[in-house]
Order: structure tokens, then sequence, then C-alpha cells
């Protein structure tokens, strides 16, 4: 909620504490991120940005294995769709930095001292930046397919 505006009236808060804890939350893990080490060595760069690479690759192939499937889905029954698509806008509408802190913790609390759970909640959050754009694309080129290609696919026998 935050803040509400009220004729009138000051700004009020009626969100509580839930701010300032998320705030800390954030800082605590930024805190946390800055005391792992880091070889400054010329030598293990190779090393990372292989490590960047396929953290972009992993999520690139996630974000697209997701939008290829949801999209159908959605594409595919009128249900589906009023269900899916809000669903995916509202997914959409959540920013990052939101769940930030949260989904470093969450990934990092399972391998304590290991570049594994860094590894994955840099994963997931570059599949959240980019997988409902590729739905809604995917989604948007499904029903929008012109009548004669729906035709030659009928003729030819083609499956979805």
């Amino acid at each position: 909620m935050g803040v509400v505006l009220r004729p009138g009236v000051p700004l009020a808060r009626t969100a509580g504490h839930w701010p300032d804890l998320a705030v800390l939350a954030g800082l605590v893990a930024a805190a946390y991120g800055l005391a792992a080490e880091v070889e400054l060595s010329p030598a293990a760069l190779p090393f990372y940005a292989l490590l960047s690479v396929g953290r972009m690759l992993a999520a690139y192939g996630l974000s697209l294995l997701f939008a290829l499937a949801y999209a159908r889905a959605a594409a595919g029954s009128r249900r589906a769709e009023r269900l899916m698509l809000p669903a995916l806008d509202i997914l959409q509408s959540v920013p990052i930095l939101s769940f930030f802190p949260a989904a470093v913790l969450a990934a990092t609390a399972p391998f304590p001292g290991s570049l594994l759970g860094p590894e994955l909640a840099a994963v997931l959050l570059i599949f959240t930046s980019q997988a409902w754009n590729l739905a809604f694309s995917f989604y948007g080129s499904l029903i929008t397919l012109p009548q004669e290609l729906r035709e030659a696919a009928a003729i030819f026998r083609l499956n979805f």
C-alpha cells in the first residue's frame, strides 16, 4: 500500500514497517555480496566471462522453453487464455528489484560457501527479466496467424 493520498490530509503511512524491513534485507544481502572474495588476476577473467555467458545461456534457454510452452497453452484454449494472460501480466509488472534480496537468500541458503547459490539467483533474475516478453511475443504471433497459413497447415496435415 505505502503512501495514501487523502484530500486535505497530509500523507499517511499505512504500510507499517514492511518497507523498512525490505530495505534492511536488501542492505544485508548487499553486504553479504560485498564480502565474497573475488580474484582480481587477469588469469581469472576467462573463468568469469564463462560464468557470465553460461548464466545468460541458461536463463535464455529456460525463458525460451517457458515462453513456448506458456504461450502455446494460452493460445490453444480460450479458458486457459482467460487465466494465463492476466497472470502473466501481473508477473510482468513485479519489478525484479522487489524480490532480488529474497531470490538471492533463497538460492544461497541451500549452498553455503558455494558459488552455485549466487549463480542460480542470477539465472532466476535474468529469467524473470526476459521470460514475460518472450511469452507475450510468441502468444501474439500465434493468435495472429493468417487464415491462409492455417489452411495450408491443415492441407499438409501439420500438427501444432
